[in-house]
Order: structure tokens, then sequence, then C-alpha cells
């Protein structure tokens, strides 16, 4: 069995922290066992500018890292599972899915605020995701969109100075950060916006053919996780969209089983297709769904 792994992950400090789980979910499993952590640049990490839609949507933050795993500089690459397209390239594979931490989105606003409903008229909050974006606008029409980019920190500062009445962000780096929010407040969206595909979990990618690994990518991944977020790629992938696209998708286990809701939109909110679907395994859920939709014109109006 290999004593040592060379795992690769963006620079930020989410990236790192991400690994770091990562890293101790295997040393846990295996304590002998020598991980070296490969920090990479990326598109997304070059240019902090550009819209995510311009520059090739989220999976601009896997490209350069997959390549380094396909040359063997690295053996594994921990990945955000929501920047990780649904079609992935020949030779690699999704070894290992860890357990999922919070799917939801959040509120985080200078307001005192109790509830997404008490958002004055015409309040101004900062996104860049597509998804958030149409889902926002559809809930309420009234808002404006301010498209904000950077890492965590950085989307929190533009709070103050692009005067908004707050940020959309996720639950789960917010989490794993452990930031001090200050005076600002917190609120959950979790009856409000869908998530993103396979948001709050983490994948490890892997080689396809590299059966050492196996072993240790088997005693980190989570099979009830693994299922679910699979559901919601079938979705996106039935839909032929991207993590760039407004499409939101959550699938989660009930006493019956697996249960789905979805969406895909225009990115104005205003054309609007849902769809929820439900049985007692994974296997179909989500192409069945992404179908339902297509079958209703959603194909006519989503784009990144």
């Amino acid at each position: 069995m290999r004593t040592k792994i060379v795992i690769g992950t963006r620079k930020s400090q989410l990236a790192l922290r991400q690994t770091a789980i990562v890293v101790q979910a295997l040393q846990r499993q295996f304590p002998d066992l020598t991980v070296e952590v490969a920090k990479i640049t990326t598109q997304g990490d070059r240019d902090r500018k550009s819209s995510l839609q311009k520059i090739g949507g989220k999976g601009v933050f896997v490209k350069a890292i997959e390549q380094q795993l396909l040359n063997g500089t690295i053996d594994l690459a921990v990945h955000s599972l929501k920047d990780v397209p649904p079609a992935l390239p020949t030779g690699l594979a999704l070894g290992a899915i860890l357990k999922r931490a919070s799917p939801f989105d959040c509120l985080v606003t200078p307001l005192p605020l109790t509830q997404f409903s008490d958002l004055p008229q015409g309040a101004r909050l900062g996104t860049n995701s597509s998804r958030r974006g149409a889902n926002l606008r559809h809930l309420r029409p009234d808002l404006e969109i301010v498209p904000i980019r950077g890492n965590v920190e950085t989307r929190l500062h533009q709070i103050e100075t692009q005067h908004l009445a707050g940020a959309i962000l996720a639950e789960a780096g917010l989490d794993r950060l452990a930031i001090d929010l200050g005076t600002y407040r917190r609120l959950s969206l979790r009856h409000v916006l869908l998530p993103a595909a396979g948001q709050g979990a983490l994948a490890v990618e892997s080689r396809a053919n590299d059966a050492a690994l196996a072993p240790f990518l088997q005693a980190i991944n989570d099979p009830q996780t693994a299922a679910c977020v699979g559901i919601e790629r079938d979705f996106m992938a039935a839909l032929g969209g991207t993590c760039s696209f407004p499409i939101g998708s959550y699938a989660f286990t009930n006493a019956l089983g697996y249960r789905f809701k979805g969406f895909a939109a225009a990115a104005d909110g205003q054309h609007w297709f849902e769809v929820e679907n439900n049985g007692p395994r994974p296997a179909g859920i989500g192409q069945t769904a992404g179908n339902i939709l297509i079958d209703q014109g959603a194909l006519n109006v989503i784009q990144p």
C-alpha cells in the first residue's frame, strides 16, 4: 500500500482548509500515511475581475489542477463539488465524496433583519452566481443583483464598499473558515434558495485507472452523500448545464428513499421551471427530473 500521497488544491484559504479536512480524514484511517499538499494557481485565481460566465464558468477553478492529475504530478485533487462540471476529462473520476456539510446559502447583512422577507424594496444584494441571481429575481423582482467576486473575505468587504444590503454566500464555506462576521448578521436561506448541485460537499478527484489509490478513496467516501449529489449532477447533466447555469438542485433522503427538488430558469428569473421527483433508489431520479423540464421547454430559456 502507498505510504505517500500528493494532493493538489487551489491556494485560497478556503481551498486549503477543505484540503486539510480531506488530509485529516485520510490520516484518521491511515495514521502512517504521509500527505503532501501541492498548491496550484488556476485561471479563476489569476483573473479575479472578469465574470466567471465570461471566462468559462466555475470549471476554471479545476482545469489546471486536473491537468496536473492527468500528467501524474499529483495523485489526488480536492474540489468544492459545486465547482466541478458534470462531465469530467477522459481518464479522471470522482473517487470519493466526503460527508456533506450544509448545502444551503445564507445572507450576510449589516441590516437588522430577522428573515429574508424583511429586505427593503430595491435592496442591493451581492452575488456572482447566475443560479442565486435567477432565484432571487424570481422571488423578488425588485431586488438589484450586484456581481461580486473574490474570496470570502473580499466578498464580505464588498458589502461595505459596494453599499450592499448584503451578500449571498455558501454556509459551508463560512462554517469551514469560522469567520468572525463582527456586526454583520447571518440569515439562513435554507427555505428561500435552492442550492447548486453538490453544494456543501467536498470531492476527491483521481485518475480513473489508479487502483493503488482505491483503498484510500473508499475509506473516506460517504455513500449517502455520494448518492444525493449524484442525483443533483445527473439533473444538471440532463439539462446540458454546468455550475455556471441558472440551475438549482437538491436531493436528500427520507423514510421512503430519495427526494429531489430542482429548477432551471432564465437569468432574470421570470421564466421559471421547477420539478420534484423521488424514488427508493437514486438511479434515474435526476435524469428523469431533467427530462421533465426539457419537455416543458426549459432549454429555450436557460443560459449561463
